[in-house]
């Protein structure tokens, strides 16, 4: 009797471990998913992100007819990013938070095939000045090679130009951009570039410890406006890379690294 009694209470005891075990993993992932609700909110949501994406093309647009004026018989590009760039993926963070989840390649591989994103405020209008008026319209995307046919599907049942194998250019081996802008810059001279993140402008920006990224900015900041034109993504980015790679919590290390005051008694 007392054996089977010490054998009913070790199970008792692992299952309450396990239980608190699964409660506290369970209350980690949360905090990992709701953490992005404000931003996502933000994206979905607010008029002042929609009117961003409007003036960044209207200023593209502007920057389209100055370098065409300009550059003669020039074959001039414009390249741009796909994701929250020309295309929404917000409902996929959506998705994140609605079941306490983050980032994975199954899940996000699920909502590219399903082929539903939505063209962002302004940008199926100015890729279609661009082509028509003789600017090629080219994209470079770091979604995986593997998705190209549901993302080519997308592109074109949202309207945009130029959705084919030909001027869209997916990640293969690596998410440096470099060497597949360079592979456009074969036949065509880069004069624009558009996305929300700023390794769509320059692999120096991939770096980001130490501040490095601050650092390449204020040596390029005068490109920003002429030859780059960054669109606002508070969801995700690179940005989040030193945060993530630390130990602990990714929550409380962005807590952590953030600029505070203390209240004067």
């Amino acid at each position: 009797m007392k054996i089977f009694s010490l054998m009913a209470l070790a199970a008792i005891l692992l299952m309450q471990g396990c239980e608190t075990k699964s409660s506290k993993d369970s209350e980690a992932q949360n905090q990992q998913s709701t953490h992005m609700l404000l931003s996502t909110a933000w994206y979905q949501k607010a008029a002042e992100r929609k009117a961003l994406y409007y003036q960044a093309f209207n200023i593209a647009k502007l920057r389209v007819d100055e370098i065409l004026k300009n550059n003669g018989e020039k074959n001039s590009a414009v390249v741009l990013d796909i994701d929250e760039t020309v295309l929404d993926n917000s409902p996929y963070q959506g998705w994140c938070i609605e079941n306490d989840s983050t980032f994975s390649s199954s899940s996000w591989d699920r909502w590219v095939q399903q082929g539903s994103a939505a063209a962002l405020n302004g940008a199926l209008d100015f890729t279609t000045y661009a082509k028509q008026n003789g600017m090629e319209v080219i994209y470079i995307s770091n979604r995986h090679v593997s998705q190209m046919d549901a993302t080519l599907k997308n592109l074109k049942e949202e309207g945009f130009p130029n959705a084919s194998r030909e001027f869209v250019f997916l990640k293969d081996t690596t998410s440096d951009k470099r060497y597949r802008r360079a592979k456009v810059e074969e036949k065509y001279s880069i004069d624009l570039l558009i996305g929300d993140n700023l390794g769509d402008f320059d692999h120096l920006y991939d770096k980001r410890k130490n501040q490095n990224a601050h650092k390449v900015l204020e040596n390029q900041k005068t490109l920003f406006g002429n030859k780059f034109i960054v669109l606002p993504n508070p969801m995700y980015g690179k940005w989040e890379r030193p945060y993530q790679k630390m130990d602990g919590n990714y929550v409380e290390n962005l807590k952590k690294a953030l600029n505070s005051f203390n209240i004067k008694q």
